[in-house]
Parts: C-alpha cells; structure tokens; sequence
C-alpha cells in the first residue's frame, strides 16, 4: 500500500534507457470506481501540460520513481477524457468530511491506494496538527457511498464505526 500524495514529483523512467521522461505533477483518480486511472507528467512535453500515462501503461510504481517501458506510454491525459467520475486527486485532498448527520470526521489529507492494481483502499483523515501528534491520523475505508462538494466531502454516518489509528493501516 502506498499514499497518493508520495506520487507527487517522482521522476518517471524508460526501464530499457533510463531516460527520465518527466515528474509525476499530478495523479488521476475514478470516483466510481475507486482506482487511480492515471498520472500527469510535468516536464514530458514544453507545448502541452496535459501529457500524461494511464496506470495500465505504468510497469511499476516504486517509492523513489516510476517505470514504464516506453516513451510511446506518454499521451494526451486529462479526467475530461475518461468516462465516470474522473478527477484530479488534489481535487479531492485537503477537504473537510462530514457524516450526513453533520459530524464533523476531520480533513481529508491523502488517499492510500495498491500501487500494483491502481484500487484506492481508504483516506487518511487529520483532526489538525496538535492531534495528529498526540494521537495520530485516522484511517477511514473508501466510503460505498460519498458526495465531493466544492471543499466538503459527505459520507454515511456508518463510516464513523470504521475510521481506525492510523498504526493499525489497512
């Protein structure tokens, strides 16, 4: 398992040449069906900024940098594109989650996801820094059901029995 936001700036790499052909700048996610369906790369082409791998081009995805097999992967990328539910992940990051019974769950700061299947598993909730140095973060499964609002996240009130330390990861 790996966190969404620890894509951001990985170099992305040709495994036959080692050739860098960009940075991860931003990662594309499906709502509906709760899987990463891409990355945007910054610096792969100076006169397009919508140059992108979908995740099935992907051969790896490492901690410390991204492996395709060839610069062919790379090709215009953006959610408009892909049916469903498609966002940018910062988009959804750094947004206030509520119940529909209007408690307030904390701030969502990253997703964590399976780096060899693309499936986003749960969110990493923060109830600020002072807490989350006292007790930690929460982990929270991926909601069956959420709203994304413009800055609010809704999820049913049954996810409140669920959020665990975040020690005990999924």
């Amino acid at each position: 398992m790996q966190k969404l936001r620890e894509l951001f700036g990985l170099p992305v790499l040709i495994t036959g040449t080692g050739v860098q052909i960009g940075e991860v700048q931003e990662v594309i996610i499906d709502l509906e069906q709760a899987a990463v369906r891409g990355i945007v790369l910054a610096g792969a082409n100076w006169f397009s900024n919508d140059q992108g791998i979908v995740f099935e081009d992907l051969f790896s995805v490492g901690r410390s940098a991204i492996m395709v097999r060839a610069n062919y992967a790379v090709q215009e990328l953006t959610p408009a594109m892909m049916p469903g539910t498609v966002k940018y992940v910062r988009d959804l990051l750094d947004k206030q989650i509520y119940t529909d019974t209007g408690l307030s769950l904390g701030i969502l700061v990253d997703a964590i996801y399976d780096n060899t299947t693309g499936e986003i598993k749960a969110y990493e909730i923060s109830d600020g820094l002072i807490t989350d140095l006292l007790y930690g973060r929460r982990i929270m499964p991926l909601p069956q059901t959420q709203v994304v609002g413009q800055d609010k996240l809704i999820v049913p009130d049954t996810m409140t029995d669920l959020l665990i330390p975040e020690s005990k990861e999924v």
